[in-house]
């Protein structure tokens, strides 16, 4: 067991009313063991979280990127984890809903691609639709598909349904996979089609054996 002290943020509410850390401290001391890229992805679910009571209070709290940089200024300014939660933090993107959502946006900003909207909301006459990356302008858009689509059948029915839909309307959608993002030759595939749809020849060599490497380790 490591006792380690803390800094003095305030702690929160846990399940089955337990006490946890606060939730920017928790990530500092996680960030050593982390992907750059899955930093800036707990930093977007932070700011979607919506289920996080401060300890002895009734309210919930929301975060948002001030708080968070107000927190950071808390602990050792120094410190290498805290410089690079700071860094992560300039690429957070509001609503990101899963860890696969901030990656696929990650790779296509490293590229030249123009940034999303993300969770962008479509009205169809079938109800709305949220597409994961947006490029409303172009009519174009990503979507990452995760495992419950492959788990939960109902799920997949309804939403190749919904996705008909979009390109019944005229939105040309790329659906893409864990395998896509990590094989570099699908990579180059699905951001090449973007770019194209965008009117943006991606730098491939950013990602592809380049600068922005999101499965090493800082």
């Amino acid at each position: 067991m490591n006792l380690t002290k803390s800094y003095g943020l305030g702690s929160y509410q846990g399940p089955w009313d337990s006490v946890v850390v606060h939730p920017v401290e928790a990530l500092v001391v996680a960030a050593p063991m982390m992907d750059r890229w899955s930093i800036t992805a707990a930093l977007d679910a932070m700011l979607c979280s919506d289920r996080l009571k401060p300890l002895g209070t009734s309210e919930l709290e929301t975060f948002t990127v001030e708080s968070i940089r107000e927190a950071l200024a808390c602990l050792p300014p120094a410190s290498r984890a805290v410089r690079e939660v700071h860094r992560a933090l300039a690429d957070v993107q509001y609503p990101t809903w899963s860890a696969m959502e901030t990656l696929t946006r990650m790779l296509a900003l490293a590229c030249g691609i123009p940034r999303p909207v993300m969770n962008f909301r479509v009205e169809t006459p079938k109800g709305h639709s949220f597409l994961d990356s947006a490029w409303p302008e172009h009519m174009t858009a990503v979507e990452f598909n995760g495992r419950d689509h492959s788990q939960d059948h109902v799920t997949y029915k309804d939403e190749m349904y919904r996705n008909e839909v979009l390109r019944d309307l005229g939105w040309k959608l790329r659906i893409v996979s864990f395998d896509d993002l990590r094989d570099m030759g699908r990579l180059a595939e699905w951001l090449t089609w973007l770019g194209g749809h965008l009117g943006v020849e991606p730098d491939l060599s950013r990602v592809i054996g380049g600068a922005f490497e999101p499965f090493e380790p800082w």
